[in-house]
């Protein structure tokens, strides 16, 4: 089966790696469809149906192209479906983008022929936004039934519709969808972060709380480093607390075994042990929370990649990366409190393993002057640790 073969977090991986991904999901497709020729008839059955439009007999065609009559602007169709001279059926696909200007839409229906149709396709959070582009480029309310948005203008169709309800529509006689299909499909759905805006990105009780949680963790990255301290944890060092425009947080060195602690607003959205991100950890009872702790995952030079992969694998297996639960309801320094607990408890578990683990205590160094982290010159955040570490030693400078 496609899906064990070759499952769909390699595809979204593919996807995301080449840069284009609307680009390289169609060439998929494409690459699929032309060496499966029940894949292909199945496709062309699912579209005619989907459309309402005879496709029996047509030939798919891959960014074709043509200069509009009218307005003399050049298109690259993502899909044509043609029989002889016609063109029944345009297949337009998008995955995180509009269309492309102000009158794809009324361009592309131009250039079918009457009964034809204009097929457009993105991702499910996105088919009503994209619906809605469409209706007002071709001035015409599309209608939504069961997902699928319709309309039609001068004898010619208008279809939006999610990849899901695409390629979940293209079957095999017994009526089972094609497992090539699926893996590119959940590809596909999970590709990008980005999900449309609702009302409440204008509330401001949400952009104050995402300013007291900025706070928050300021006052608990700057508290750590005493806390570890009162409570004789270990460490080699706690850096300076550290900020971008996404992150702020402090690093901490045990062993030369380097996690972040802080507040980061990609985990924030990231459910604890989620299968589908490497970055998640291991699963746990927490929920989901704007403070982790985590283990760093960016470059390393060469000269350090062997014993930093062990490194990192040693923190991974002692569950390093998890979220700190936030106290709901609570006074401000109630919330600070609950965090620097976890974070310390944590930590402190951390260390005690590390160190009665003679393999990490064995292949330890403590840097000399000058020297930089496992990362060599910039640390996993692209940042000088010799500049910028505020050193807090928990042992004496002897091996």
């Amino acid at each position: 089966m496609m899906t064990a073969t070759i499952p769909h977090q390699s595809l979204r991986y593919l996807i995301r790696a080449t840069g284009t991904p609307e680009v390289t999901t169609n060439d998929l497709l494409e690459a699929l469809l032309i060496t499966d020729r029940a894949m292909h008839h199945a496709f062309l059955d699912a579209v005619s149906m989907l459309t309402g439009t005879d496709l029996a007999g047509t030939r798919l065609g891959r960014e074709t192209y043509t200069v509009d009559e009218l307005t003399g602007k050049q298109s690259y169709r993502d899909f044509t479906l043609t029989r002889g001279e016609a063109t029944p059926c345009i297949i337009e696909t998008k995955v995180d983008s509009a269309l492309t200007s102000a009158d794809q839409a009324a361009r592309y229906l131009r250039q079918l022929p009457d009964g034809g149709a204009l097929v457009l396709v993105t991702r499910a959070p996105l088919t009503r936004s994209l619906a809605l582009q469409a209706g007002q480029q071709l001035g015409v309310a599309l209608q939504e039934r069961s997902g699928v948005h319709r309309g039609e203008v001068d004898g010619r169709k208008v279809i939006v519709l999610s990849w899901t309800h695409l390629l979940r529509a293209v079957a095999d006689p017994a009526g089972k969808p094609f497992d090539e299909l699926l893996a590119l499909d959940a590809a596909l759905e999970g590709i990008s972060d980005f999900t449309p805006f609702t009302a409440a990105v204008n509330d401001i009780a949400v952009a104050r709380m995402v300013s007291q949680i900025v706070d928050i963790a300021e006052e608990v990255c700057a508290s750590l480093s005493g806390r570890l301290a009162e409570a004789d944890v270990l460490v080699d060092s706690v850096s300076t607390v550290r900020k971008n425009g996404r992150a702020l947080w402090v690093t901490v060195a045990v062993l030369q075994h380097e996690f972040w602690v802080g507040y980061d607003a990609d985990y924030w959205s990231v459910v604890p042990g989620d299968p589908d991100d490497d970055d998640s950890g291991k699963p746990t009872a927490d929920p989901p929370s704007p403070f982790w702790i985590g283990r760093f995952n960016g470059h390393v030079r060469r000269a350090m990649a062997a014993i930093v992969t062990e490194r990192r694998a040693r923190l991974d297996r002692l569950g390093v990366t998890r979220p700190l639960r936030v106290a709901v309801g609570a006074p401000i320094d109630a919330v600070v409190e609950l965090l620097l607990e976890q974070a310390v408890a944590h930590i402190g578990a951390l260390s005690a393993a590390l160190h009665a683990d003679p393999d990490a205590v064995q292949t330890h160094q403590l840097p000399t002057a000058g020297e930089y982290t496992e990362t060599g010159h910039e640390n996993e955040a692209g940042l000088n640790d010799a500049d910028n570490r505020d050193i807090v030693s928990r042992r004496p400078p002897t091996m």
